[in-house]
């Protein structure tokens, strides 16, 4: 393991993603269902892209399962699920929540792995319906790496759904701001960002895009936000729906991208 894979490991050991979104009893049936409302109140636009009710009784591969919201309404909804993620202490979490939660563990299987190799998910010898990243690919050292890999485990049938940051986003717009940046928790070790030009270069020759498109803009105050208070940003308040929505297609914060294996 190289020094840049131990920073991101221990990065991400120290404060899994989302792990700061409710501040009731830790890993309490209580705490996952605040998380879990707190991230789809903010970031709605998963539920369709996701489409977890899709995927009963098919095989489910997350790579990058984090401290496991997505995770759990796969599971909930039928999926025979995988998740990988490279923080030990978000599969610790992850295993944790199933029980919390009282589903099924037949039907869940967390594994530790390197998106860039996933050597452990290769050994399962699976055939995966379903291949979903979304918000971390952007996060390991090579991601051409991890798209490698992803071709390697997906077939011609298999859907493959990854979200990454967008290059021509607001929130690149803003990051001047010295209280904006991409990650909630400080000193993340790799943050990438996307353009089309980058996407067609992480896929050429071995995926075709069924669909592409930019969504979501953060429009809260952070600092109320952190405490739980959803109050936007003035010029945010006073936009029509309409507009907003404009927004977000056009210069939307995550790129989300439709896949298919050539």
């Amino acid at each position: 393991m190289n020094n840049k894979l131990k920073q991101i490991k221990s990065y991400w050991n120290r404060q899994p993603c989302n792990i700061n979104h409710s501040n009731k009893p830790g890993l309490s049936k209580r705490y996952f269902d605040e998380v879990r409302k707190k991230k789809y109140f903010v970031e709605n636009h998963i539920l369709k892209f996701a489409d977890f009710k899709k995927y009963n009784k098919k095989n489910v591969l997350e790579i990058g399962c984090g401290i496991g919201t997505d995770a759990m309404e796969f599971i909930k909804n039928g999926a025979k699920y995988v998740g990988v993620d490279y923080s030990d202490e978000s599969i610790r979490i992850c295993k944790r929540r199933t029980e919390v939660l009282k589903l099924t563990k037949k039907n869940a299987h967390f594994v530790i792995d390197n998106c860039e190799e996933l050597k452990k998910i290769k050994k399962l010898k699976k055939r995966f319906h379903l291949i979903y990243s979304f918000g971390v690919l952007h996060h390991t050292e090579n991601m051409q790496k991890a798209f490698n890999q992803i071709y390697k485990i997906a077939d011609k049938n298999t859907e493959i759904k990854i979200m990454l940051y967008a290059k021509n986003s607001y929130k690149k717009f803003l990051l001047n701001d010295t209280d904006y940046r991409y990650e909630a928790q400080k000193g993340c070790p790799v943050v990438y960002t996307v353009s089309d030009e980058d996407v067609n270069n992480l896929i050429k020759n071995k995926f075709k895009i069924i669909e592409k498109y930019q969504d979501f803009i953060f429009p809260y105050k952070i600092k109320p936000y952190k405490n739980n208070k959803y109050i936007k940003i003035d010029h945010f308040k006073f936009m029509p729906k309409k507009i907003f929505n404009l927004l977000k297609k056009n210069i939307g914060e995550h790129m989300m991208l439709k896949l298919k294996k050539i």
